[in-house]
């Protein structure tokens, strides 16, 4: 766990100087992201998902595409299975999580100085609270997140149909990109904090009751009530965790802070884009909160517009009490990330350099941590 926090400190530690400066620090900036590329893209057996997205890799390359279909795998996108199959036939999976990370550091690097935001700011966020689960875990997903990034600045530049070309691009590695067409079509229309509430609440209800009708079985003889029924017994938790509640209410007081516009000097089509991907968030979070496969997954595109948002008011506010308070709430998040037994294949974490080719000292439990954190998993889902 010592390294994890030593990154985090240094993160941070950078982004503390642009914020006490109020100025971004260019050579700081790049310090970030070569920390944001290397930690990830030369981890060894370290993290959630590794094994899968190898054997997948391997597999490419000893019988095509046909291998790629066996039964082991999840169903893998197409774009992603052709990726993985054209860079299997010039490097290995260690060259190809490198070469990852590189992508998803520069396309996120590009979308910080589109926005004006510090990259300190937005990695030091970004690393407390999901880059875990993404530059470490879901390859396929992270890759996703940055076309719908992409689009993003292709919007911001007017370029709507090369925007909508790259949403699709990003459905190629990851289907639920598709989820995130309705903030793209909502951004020009104006929100009210009470519309937004009022949503919540109303979509709250309405989905309980549903939920409440096909449990009582008076929805039986409709179509749809079976497949309603399968999620509800695969992939809902049964009740929502105190961490999560905490976490629901920090997204609340952001969402009426921004709403609010409290100090918040963004323009115009940035502050839409930022108040409708809170309320899209806050939508899964609150009205859909039994299934946290969903917003978990906006939570990753969301988090990178709320880094930029923050780590541009801080710099530009010179709010140095307000960063530390970030940090120290970021922090928590972090420490209960790497507390959970569900992380077990993060730690300890493993270079592919340094504990592989340099010493030679990697451990070799690897795939079995890779088996509990799947048992963990299903243990908490149920």
């Amino acid at each position: 766990m010592t390294l994890y926090l030593i990154v985090f400190f240094a993160l941070w530690g950078v982004f503390y100087i642009s914020a006490v400066k109020g100025d971004i620090v260019v050579p700081f900036e790049y310090l970030a992201l070569a920390i944001f590329i290397i930690f990830a893209g030369q981890r060894f057996e370290t993290g959630n998902d590794w094994l899968t997205y190898r054997d997948h890799y391997l597999a490419l390359q000893q019988f095509g595409f046909s291998g790629g279909d066996s039964p082991q795998f999840p169903a893998f996108e197409p774009l992603y299975v052709l990726t993985v199959w054209l860079s299997g036939h010039l490097f290995d999976f260690q060259t190809f999580l490198f070469i990852v990370a590189v992508f998803n550091g520069l396309i996120l690097f590009w979308f910080a100085k589109v926005w004006g935001a510090s990259f300190c700011g937005l990695a030091a966020i970004y690393y407390a609270w999901v880059y875990l689960a993404t530059q470490m875990a879901t390859t396929r997903y992270s890759l996703a997140m940055s076309f719908i990034l992409l689009a993003l600045i292709c919007l911001a530049q007017s370029r709507r149909a090369l925007a909508y070309a790259l949403i699709l691009v990003a459905a190629g590695f990851h289907f639920f990109s598709l989820a995130f067409i309705p903030i793209v079509l909502l951004i020009g229309r104006r929100l009210s904090f009470r519309l937004a509430i009022l949503t919540l609440v109303i979509g709250f209800v309405f989905v309980h009751l549903v939920l409440l009708a096909v449990s009582s079985g008076a929805l039986d003889s409709l179509p749809f009530s079976e497949k309603i029924v399968f999620y509800l017994d695969q992939a809902t938790v049964k009740q929502i965790s105190f961490g999560s509640v905490g976490y629901i209410g920090l997204n609340l007081a952001f969402f009426y802070w921004i709403m609010k516009g409290e100090g918040v000097l963004i323009e115009d089509n940035k502050m839409l884009l930022v108040k409708w991907s809170m309320f899209y968030l806050l939508f899964f979070q609150v009205v859909v909160w039994m299934l946290p496969v969903f917003w978990n997954r906006v939570q990753i595109f969301v988090i990178v517009i709320q880094a930029c948002v923050l780590s541009k008011y801080m710099v530009d506010r010179r709010n140095v009490l307000f960063l530390l308070a970030s940090a120290a709430i970021s922090l928590a998040a972090f420490t209960k990330f790497l507390a959970d037994p569900a992380f077990i294949s993060y730690i300890p974490y493993q270079s592919y350099w340094v504990d592989k080719v340099l010493t030679d000292s990697a451990r070799e439990d690897g795939t079995l941590r890779f088996m509990e954190a799947i048992d963990q998993n299903k243990l908490r889902a149920h």
